[in-house]
């Protein structure tokens, strides 16, 4: 005889509800942007305007997607409320350039500049292209940089299909978690980056490379922001999730690792990140993986 709980995917054995870790973040997330940008609304502010209706729209439509599926036993509903995140992410990370200036009259970006310096004696950012221009190089970090915008997925669908619902969950809640939390450090502490920082202040251009380029451009080119380089966004969520695929989904594993391992000397031979970025990068990834395990598991 089949029960109940047989019959809900994934491996779940009740109705999910409504207020789950992932809604937790979007909506705290939401609430405590709109403070700062009804103060720049009240100071005239447009853009300001603009994204609260962004920041309302998106916990609104968190919640909504979650009280529609909190009882729900069919298999697509839930996966586009697992998935529903990243969309988020999108909106929230070009909040970033649109908050910071609120609080900040100019980035912060010389302090990091006159640190690697003096570690350094060069700009890394800009010399380890120059020392080193190799197509085939810059092909091949091009195409790490670019995988690291499926990680989402691949672990998320990883973890769904072999471990079930619950632990895809957990790993997806510990990234919107780590992104959340890098985005406020954003613009409480503004970095712009290379790209923007140095000579011609134009953000990402066209790499050398033959594929792997092209296509990191068509994603990339227009979606940069003015705002959240330090620490390393890229580094931290690439850390966590090969992190977490090590523990649930072991056969990613190798994958992940190795496309992070090349995304850390990546980010500043594209001119993406400064040298310091990296490790502090790397410390968030790892303590957010920690703590979102301890947390969750609670």
């Amino acid at each position: 005889m089949t029960t109940a709980g047989s019959e809900r995917p994934f491996g779940l054995d009740g109705p999910l509800g409504v207020w789950r870790p992932m809604e937790r973040w979007i909506v705290g997330y939401a609430l405590v942007t709109l403070p700062f940008l009804a103060w720049g609304a009240l100071r005239g502010n447009p853009a300001c305007l603009r994204e609260l209706g962004v920041s309302a729209a998106a916990a609104g439509g968190c919640l909504l997607l979650a009280w529609l599926t909190r009882t729900t036993r069919r298999a697509l509903p839930l996966v586009l409320r697992l998935f529903s995140a990243p969309i988020a992410y999108w909106f929230f990370y070009h909040q970033i350039e649109t908050i910071w200036p609120l609080l900040w009259h100019a980035p912060l970006d010389d302090l990091l500049v006159r640190a690697d310096q003096a570690l350094f004696g060069c700009q890394p950012s800009y010399a380890f292209r120059a020392a080193v221009p190799s197509r085939a190089l810059s092909e091949l970090l091009c195409f790490a940089y670019l995988a690291y915008y499926f990680f989402s997925p691949i672990v998320g669908f990883g973890a769904l299909l072999t471990r079930g619902y619950r632990t895809a969950e957990r790993i997806l809640a510990s990234a919107t978690g780590t992104f959340l939390l890098c985005y406020a450090f954003f613009w409480l502490v503004p970095t712009v980056g290379p790209h923007f920082w140095f000579p011609p202040h134009l953000g990402p251009r066209l790499y050398d490379g033959w594929i792997s380029n092209h296509a990191l451009f068509f994603f990339t080119g227009g979606g940069e922001i003015r705002g959240g380089a330090f620490p390393s966004s890229h580094i931290a969520v690439a850390t966590l999730f090969t992190l977490w695929a090590r523990r649930e989904v072991p056969f990613l594993f190798p994958f992940l690792a190795t496309v992070t391992a090349l995304m850390l000397p990546a980010v500043i031979y594209l001119h993406a990140h400064y040298v310091l970025d990296v490790p502090f990068g790397l410390a968030a990834g790892v303590l957010a993986y920690l703590l979102s395990r301890r947390w969750l598991r609670a």
